[in-house]
């Protein structure tokens, strides 16, 4: 299963619209919501798309979180606003599997997608 975040609901809706023809996906635009989402579902969700910048917690923080649900869960960020100095540690840490900026390629975003659920499901099979 495929979990989108994104305070943008219609950037929201296109997502959920272009990779529910393919995987099954949760949408949610609050990051609480997609925490007890995730919580609820744990060991469902193979990968989380999440917004960095929203009103309620910040991408990054909700990814900390979505790890600490789980650990082999890969998360997928996704900004209109560059910070790379704060984003490379995401990845160095291995916090984040990928970043993207918007406006986002739909068709790169969904090769990083189809090859981070082989990942899960490869260390869900250790």
């Amino acid at each position: 299963m495929i979990l989108l975040v994104d305070d943008n609901t219609e950037l929201l809706t296109s997502l959920s619209e272009f990779f529910s023809a393919y995987y099954p996906v949760k949408a949610l635009t609050n990051p609480e919501d997609a925490l007890a989402f995730a919580t609820a579902n744990r060991g469902l969700i193979e990968v989380s798309v999440v917004d960095y910048v929203m009103p309620e917690m910040s991408g990054d923080a909700l990814a900390r979180e979505l790890k600490e649900v789980d650990p082999n869960m890969l998360v997928i960020l996704m900004s209109g606003y560059v910070d790379f100095e704060r984003v490379e540690p995401l990845l160095r840490e291995r916090l984040i599997y990928q970043f993207f900026t918007k406006p986002i390629d739909f068709d790169r975003l969904m090769r990083s997608v189809d090859t981070a659920v082989k990942l899960y499901l490869k260390k869900q099979a250790l």
